[in-house]
């Protein structure tokens, strides 16, 4: 997988040199020597935005020339590996996300590339965000012990950027995939983690779920009162939860 290795400004520079089938000296022109090209590409001297924006003209210029489809910004050129690591996490991270049209090949593809890249840049977030979704893959193919230990070994890379939003999440997801197991009493202690992190962004329907689903679980145990009562406590009924309500009071 070539996408998977990062190359160093200079690196980038002499494989554009390549693919042009252009030399050190012609790239070097009147402004700057052939050592200096020489230098940069062999990661022994860095490049000021002002060189590196006339390198990346000149680059454009001649692939134009040769009618190659190549067009780069200063950027390029200036970018360490990290950031570039970083550009293609996200980009990764957001086709799979985003629910493009991508395969569940292309999907897992993704995922373990993000995986392999931010492990060695040490992108503790994106990390996190590519066990998640690989958390969420195994969920919707119905893997729940796979899904649970994912989802489990995000929420070490979220805590330590102290993502809270995103821990909570886990911990509702965590919730869900036992609660699919008819794992209830187990459920119900994640959907508790779930409410104890208040985050002031969440949606309604995030802030609102876990006491659904905890009402539910006493329910499908037969606890009806512990249930009523769990409903009892939550701030907004929406229609599911109304549902849920008038179904436990038919029981009492």
């Amino acid at each position: 997988m070539e996408d998977i290795k990062i190359l160093n400004p200079g690196q980038r520079l002499k494989q554009l040199r390549k693919i042009l089938r252009v030399k050190q000296d012609e790239l070097a022109g009147r402004k700057f020597s052939k050592n200096y090209i020489s230098m940069f590409e062999n990661n022994r001297r860095s490049i000021n935005a002002i060189n590196a924006s006339y390198l990346a003209k000149k680059i454009n210029d001649i692939a134009k020339q040769k009618g190659e489809n190549i067009n780069i910004t200063a950027s390029y050129l200036l970018k360490n590996e990290k950031d570039v690591a970083e550009d293609k996490c996200k980009k990764w991270l957001y086709e799979v996300e985003s629910n493009l049209e991508i395969s569940d090949y292309q999907a897992k593809l993704n995922i373990f590339k993000a995986i392999k890249i931010a492990t060695k840049y040490n992108l503790l977030q994106f990390k996190g965000r590519a066990l998640f979704l690989k958390a969420i893959n195994s969920f919707n193919n119905k893997r729940y012990d796979c899904a649970i230990t994912q989802f489990l070994d995000s929420i070490i890379y979220f805590a330590k950027e102290n993502d809270f939003y995103a821990v909570k999440d886990v911990y509702r997801n965590i919730g869900i995939t036992l609660y699919k197991q008819k794992k209830f009493e187990q459920a119900i202690i994640y959907f508790n983690l779930c409410n104890s992190i208040i985050c002031k962004d969440i949606t309604d329907n995030n802030n609102h779920e876990p006491f659904y689903y905890i009402a539910l679980c006493y329910f499908k145990l037969g606890q009806h009162k512990i249930a009523l009562k769990i409903i009892e406590r939550c701030p907004i009924k929406n229609q599911k939860i109304k549902d849920l309500e008038e179904e436990i009071n038919s029981f009492l």
